[in-house]
């Protein structure tokens, strides 16, 4: 697997492995204000403050997708989102791959000193891949989604140890 920055191309790819809104809103959580979205409505989040990768195998088929951007103005902190791995693929260990080059880039491209994410309680399998690569749990907070209340971990990942 590799990086490569994304195209918007590749949205439509990506969208095609979210089954539905609760998927959805597990991966965008209140980012997008509408479901199904459009690739343009991808690109409407992708300003110069983001920087959005996709994840190609060997053979440059898409399988995953990503976004890094700062966090807080003294840019130590890079925060990590919109992280999805073409389903046909789960269960092969390509999220664990692609969560490594993302805080390789992060470590060797940005010199961020930490990596922060969320991810709800309802993702239980999310939890557990960014756990297994040594994100952190630091707190818990509720979301309000779709007028619901969801649970969220906020999960740190400190590159200077």
């Amino acid at each position: 697997m590799k990086l490569r920055k994304f195209e918007i191309t590749d949205a439509p790819i990506i969208f095609s492995w979210i089954e539905d809104k609760t998927a959805f809103r597990k991966w965008s959580a209140d980012r997008y204000p509408v479901y199904p979205p459009k690739p343009e409505d991808m690109l409407a989040q992708y300003d110069e403050t983001v920087y959005p990768f996709t994840a190609v195998d060997e053979n440059g088929k898409v399988v995953g997708h990503f976004i890094l951007r700062y966090f807080e103005p003294t840019k130590t902190i890079l925060r990590l989102g919109f992280v999805i791995v073409d389903n046909s693929q789960r269960g092969k260990g390509l999220g664990k791959q692609m969560l490594h080059l993302a805080i390789q880039k992060a470590k060797d491209d940005f010199d961020a000193k930490k990596i922060s994410l969320g991810v709800f309680d309802n993702n239980p399998s999310a939890y557990h891949c960014y756990q297994s690569v040594g994100f952190k749990t630091v707190e818990l907070r509720v979301s309000i989604i779709d007028n619901e209340e969801w649970m969220a971990k906020e999960m740190i990942y400190d590159l200077t140890l």
